[in-house]
């Protein structure tokens, strides 16, 4: 990771450890494959799904992350911490608690 990549996870560590749901030490310090990506988002942060059905985190939704460069690609399709604390600051947008808008977002370096 470059130092602008890590200066930007370095800010959203510290809007990270003022969420109530998941703590940066709750996040396993082994990287993950999407699947276990997703599962560990809807295991930690249902307390802000809007209705029973609704899914946290979507194949689709970190496709689309990667795409609009708000989440680096992943490694040999594996996701490290620091993609895990950019994809919780992301699906917080979606959450009325904690509304950051995008464009604000893409201008942290």
């Amino acid at each position: 990771m470059n130092k602008n990549s890590q200066e930007f996870v370095d800010v959203l560590l510290k809007k990270l450890v003022k969420l109530n749901y998941i703590k940066p030490g709750d996040v396993p310090n082994i990287d993950l494959y999407m699947d276990q990506v997703t599962t560990f988002m809807d295991e930690h942060l249902s307390d802000i799904k809007r209705h029973e059905d609704d899914k946290i985190l979507t194949k689709t939704m970190i496709n689309n992350y990667t795409k609009n460069n708000l989440l680096p690609p992943p490694v040999k399709k594996k996701y490290s911490k620091e993609h895990i604390y950019i994809i919780i600051i992301l699906i917080c947008n979606h959450s009325r608690r904690y509304r950051i808008h995008v464009y604000k977002i893409k201008t942290i370096p």
